[in-house]
C-alpha cells in the first residue's frame, strides 16, 4: 500500500489517529510499597490511571488536574524551565491547560463491562512525567484497556508524595538505585491494579491486571525490558520504544535472552539521545529476544517521538520539528510529522496488544471493534520508505 495513514475515520488532535470507540475517565491514585524504605517512608508512587468511561461523563481533564491540590509550592515546582522534558521556557499552568488534550475526563464513572480490561504499565523518561505521553495512554483507553503510569521519585522532573513535591536528587537519584526502584515500581503498581480491582467499586470487575502488558520510552523502555526479565506470569507482552537498553551492570538487557513474553521495539532512526549504539542494541534486542519479537523503525523519528511533548514546545527537535539529523551528521531534516508518527505507533503497538491480551476466544476481542492482525495494519498501513516493520521470530500480530 501506498497511502500514509490509511486508517479511516477523523484524525485526533492528539494521535493522528482515529481514537477508539470508547469514552476515556482519567484518575490519579498514589500506591505505596511498604517493602521498600525510600528516604525514611515507603516508597510511594502518584500514578496516573486512563481507563474506558462513557462519552461526555466528567469534566475534560486540564494539564492542573495532574498536580492534585495545585498548593504554590507545586505550581513553583510544575512551572520551572525544566519541569518537564521540552518544557518551553516561560510556559505557564495556564498556557498548559490550553495546549493539553481535553479528550480525556477526570474521575469519570469507568465503563460497565462484560470482562474486566486488560491492564497497561507505562514507565516514564528519565526526567520526564507520567503524563507527557497522552497520545498512547488516552488511546490504548478508548480502545479498552485501563493504562496507569507513575511517576518513579528520582527520575521524574517532579512528582509529589502525599502531596509534597518531591524534586531528584540523593541516594533515589544514583543509576543502579533507580534502575532496581523501576522496576519495583512497574509491579507495585501492577499489585495496586490488583487492589483496586478488589477494593474500590470503580474498578472491580473492570481490570485483569493478571493479563498485562508492560511499556515504556527510554529509560521506561528499559525499565520494561528489564520487567520482561522477570518472568512474571502476569505480564504477557512488551512495548520498548526508544529503549535505552545500557545498564550499570554492562548492558545484559541489550541480549534479552531471559525474556520470553512477546516484544515489540520501536525506534526512531534519526535519535541523537540514544544514538547508533543505542538503534543498534533496540535491533539486537528484537533480534535475539528469548520469545516472539517485532523491530518498528521509524525512518524520519527522533528520540521525542514517542512523547506528547509537542503539545507544550512544538519545535523540541529531535523527532519534533526540525532536528539534527543522526544517519546524515552535520545536517538537519524534517521529521514526518508528530501526528503521523503517533498514529504509527499507535496502530502497531494497538495491534501488537490486541493479539496478545485479547486473543481469539477473548470475552472482549470484538467488544473495541478493532480489525486485528493482518487485517488491522492492512488497513492501517504506513509508507514502507517511512516505516519499516519486521517480525523477527514468527507472526506475532
Amino acid at each position: 500500500m501506498s497511502s500514509f495513514g490509511g486508517g479511516g475515520g477523523a484524525r485526533s488532535k492528539v494521535t493522528g489517529l482515529a481514537p477508539g470507540p470508547f469514552g476515556v475517565g482519567v484518575t490519579t491514585v498514589q500506591f505505596e510499597d511498604r517493602s521498600r524504605d525510600d528516604g525514611g517512608a515507603c516508597r510511594k508512587l502518584q500514578t496516573e490511571i486512563w481507563y474506558p468511561a462513557a462519552p461526555a461523563s466528567g469534566p475534560p481533564n486540564r494539564y492542573r488536574d495532574f498536580l492534585g491540590a495545585a498548593t504554590p509550592e507545586i505550581i513553583a515546582a510544575a512551572e520551572r524551565p525544566d519541569a518537564i522534558g521540552g518544557y518551553a521556557e516561560g510556559l505557564t499552568i495556564a498556557a498548559l491547560d490550553a495546549s493539553w488534550p481535553q479528550s480525556a475526563m477526570r474521575d469519570a464513572p469507568p465503563l460497565p463491562t462484560a470482562a474486566p480490561w486488560p491492564a497497561v504499565v507505562f514507565s516514564h523518561g528519565s526526567g520526564a512525567f507520567r503524563a507527557s505521553y497522552a497520545f498512547w495512554t488516552e488511546f490504548l483507553a478508548s480502545h479498552g484497556y485501563v493504562v496507569a503510569a507513575c511517576d518513579h521519585p528520582g527520575s521524574a522532573r517532579f512528582t509529589l508524595n502525599d502531596g509534597a513535591v518531591v524534586t531528584p536528587g540523593g541516594p533515589r537519584s544514583k543509576r543502579a538505585r533507580m534502575e532496581r526502584d523501576r522496576v519495583a515500581d512497574v509491579f507495585a503498581v501492577l499489585d495496586g491494579l490488583e487492589g483496586l480491582a478488589r477494593t474500590d467499586s470503580r474498578f472491580a470487575g473492570r481490570v485483569d491486571a493478571r493479563n498485562a502488558a508492560v511499556t515504556g520510552m527510554s529509560f521506561g523502555g528499559w525499565t520494561a525490558a528489564a520487567a520482561l526479565e522477570r518472568g512474571d506470569a502476569r505480564v504477557k507482552a512488551g512495548v520498548l520504544m526508544c529503549p535505552s537498553l545500557a545498564s550499570s551492570d554492562g548492558g545484559a538487557l541489550a541480549a534479552g535472552h531471559g525474556a520470553t513474553a512477546p516484544a515489540l521495539v520501536v525506534i526512531g532512526a534519526e535519535d541523537t539521545v540514544i544514538g547508533e549504539e543505542g538503534n543498534a542494541a533496540a535491533r539486537r534486542y528484537a533480534a535475539d529476544h528469548g520469545g516472539p519479537a517485532a523491530l518498528l523503525e521509524i525512518v524520519r523519528g527522533g528520540h521525542v517521538s514517542f512523547t506528547s511533548c509537542e503539545l507544550y514546545n512544538p519545535t523540541y527537535g529531535n523527532g519534533i520539528g526540525p532536528s539534527k539529523s543522526l544517519t546524515t551528521p552535520g545536517a538537519t531534516y524534517e521529521p514526518l510529522p508528530i501526528a503521523d508518527q503517533h498514529a504509527v505507533v499507535n496502530s502497531y503497538g494497538l495491534a501488537f496488544l490486541n493479539a496478545r491480551l485479547k486473543p481469539p476466544g477473548h470475552a472482549l476481542r470484538e467488544q473495541a471493534g478493532d480489525v486485528y492482525g493482518a487485517a488491522y495494519l492492512e488497513r492501517n498501513h504506513f509508507n514502507d520508505a517511512e516505516v519499516k516493520y519486521t517480525e523477527v521470530k514468527c507472526d506475532i500480530l
